[in-house]
């Protein structure tokens, strides 16, 4: 019997004294009257005594368990936590009624219970995952319970394949990895992948249909992680290959064998990639793999090259990084990288119908931070637009030497996010002139003040900016 400490439960050991001054009959009274008002505790006290009594029988606990999971209607957060919580409480005597059943009983009742869990998500909106700790348990409980069964290791097997090549429950353990299995079962399982991928196979497969390449491919993960567990690469690529279609499947047997440094492998599963390409738009990525393959065969010219002409197809400011990245691995080979770079960024720039600019437009910013080329990215802020991150990241460089310059930039941030016009846009743009505050140095305040007065003229009509400012910045007021 739980007791408790005077001290941590000073009402609970109160109580206690009081109810030991009672009858039994009044304290039969006192817990009649108090489960009498809920039919939720009626339940768990009948299920109470009657496990106290020598426990239940699997039809009565099935009985229990559509108690616990009534069907019905649940859209509500509240309504949904409720329905659970009358769920948790249950099942904590149902299991208790279980488990005194032989095993075979404690597992078709359990899985009884998994399957009408699935059955009432149906019908009841659980966005809140009130039934999480019932799931677990519930999973929990059957992974156990399949070791202990007495079937074969066949049945074992069989059980797991019927459960794994198509989804029966949304609400289910993982199959296989959640059941523990022996090596002789996993053979087993293994083994019956195998006979029906090859059945598959045999009556035609059409692996531009991705339900039937998703499926196909499930038969096959078993078959390639034996094949990884047992270090064999060539079965690993043939196994994969079986459910490749597209250059991403091809390139993926080409990675794997790129890992584990087989490189004319991978060169050839890599020309497989190129020929089934079926939009140009679609060679950049084996493009990028093939400059990481001509760098481990240390063709660095090769590398190089086809680094420079998909940066040049798709110039941004983290391809000039990956071109940095392969230049100190292969060493300078285009002294005039850097100066080509900065032409190619210099027309990247340009505006969209709304008024903002095009992804990368302001990859010369980038580029000029990068070097440190402040006086560069000075001026040509004062006629391109940029991305707020670094319109910052470059007024803030510059706050102690041109002070106003810093200020403007910071404008041009706050003044368009307090356009966004919700509150948590209005506490960014406090935030930010918070941040610039204590980056001036004092003899710039009235520069500061002159700047959010422009703020407070342009957005007075929102008033919960309003509130933020003259809590802030009073002085403005």
């Amino acid at each position: 019997m739980k007791t408790y400490n005077d001290d941590e439960h000073p009402i609970m050991s109160q109580l206690k004294i009081w109810f030991n001054q009672k009858s039994v009959d009044e304290l039969s009274d006192i817990i009649l009257n108090y489960i009498g008002e809920s039919a939720d505790e009626q339940s768990r006290w009948q299920l109470a005594m009657l496990n106290d009594q020598g426990g239940l029988s699997g039809g009565e606990i099935k009985k229990m368990i559509t108690k616990a999971l009534p069907k019905k209607q649940v859209w509500g957060y509240a309504e949904a936590r409720a329905y659970f919580h009358h769920s948790d409480n249950m099942f904590v005597d149902i299991f208790t009624a279980i488990e005194q059943l032989p095993i075979d009983k404690q597992w078709q009742l359990t899985l009884h219970a998994l399957v009408r869990l699935n059955t009432v998500l149906e019908h009841v909106d659980d966005s809140g995952g009130y039934r999480f700790d019932l799931e677990r348990q519930l999973n929990r409980r059957l992974s156990i319970l399949f070791n202990q069964q007495t079937w074969s290791d066949d049945e074992k097997a069989q059980w797991i394949f019927e459960h794994y090549k198509a989804y029966k429950y949304d609400v289910f353990p993982s199959v296989p990895e959640d059941f523990n299995l022996t090596a002789s079962v996993t053979d087993i399982f293994v083994g019956l992948c195998q006979a029906e991928a090859q059945q598959r196979l045999k009556q035609g497969l059409d692996l531009s249909m991705w339900k039937e390449k998703y499926a196909f491919e499930r038969l096959l993960k078993p078959q390639i992680e034996q094949a990884k567990n047992n270090k064999d690469l060539p079965a690993q690529c043939h196994l994969m290959a079986m459910s490749a279609y597209d250059e991403s499947d091809h390139l993926k047997i080409a990675q794997l064998c790129l890992e584990h440094s087989e490189l004319l492998d991978a060169e050839y599963w890599l020309k497989k990639a190129y020929s089934v390409i079926k939009k140009d738009a679609n060679k950049i990525n084996c493009r990028k793999f093939e400059v990481e393959l001509r760098l481990a065969l240390k063709e660095y010219q090769q590398a190089w090259q086809l680094a420079w002409q998909l940066f040049s197809q798709t110039p941004s400011f983290s391809g000039y990084k990956a071109l940095m990245t392969l230049e100190q691995k292969t060493g300078v080979i285009d002294e005039k990288c850097k100066e080509k770079v900065e032409r190619i960024f210099t027309q990247c720039y340009a505006e969209n119908s709304y008024g903002g600019i095009v992804r990368e437009a302001d990859a010369l910013l980038s580029f000029y931070l990068y070097h440190q080329q402040v006086a560069q990215a000075r001026l040509w802020v004062k006629s391109h637009k940029a991305e707020p991150s670094k319109l910052l990241k470059l007024a803030d460089l510059i706050v102690g030497e041109h002070p106003q310059e810093a200020i403007d930039l910071y404008a041009r941030v706050v003044l368009s996010t307090i356009s966004q016009g919700n509150n948590r846009a209005y506490q960014q743009a406090t935030d930010l002139l918070l941040r610039l505050e204590n980056k001036l140095q004092d003899a710039h305040t009235e520069a500061l003040q002159v700047m959010i007065n422009q703020v407070v003229k342009q957005h007075k009509a929102k008033r919960n900016m309003m509130k933020l400012l003259k809590t802030h910045f009073p002085a403005c007021f």
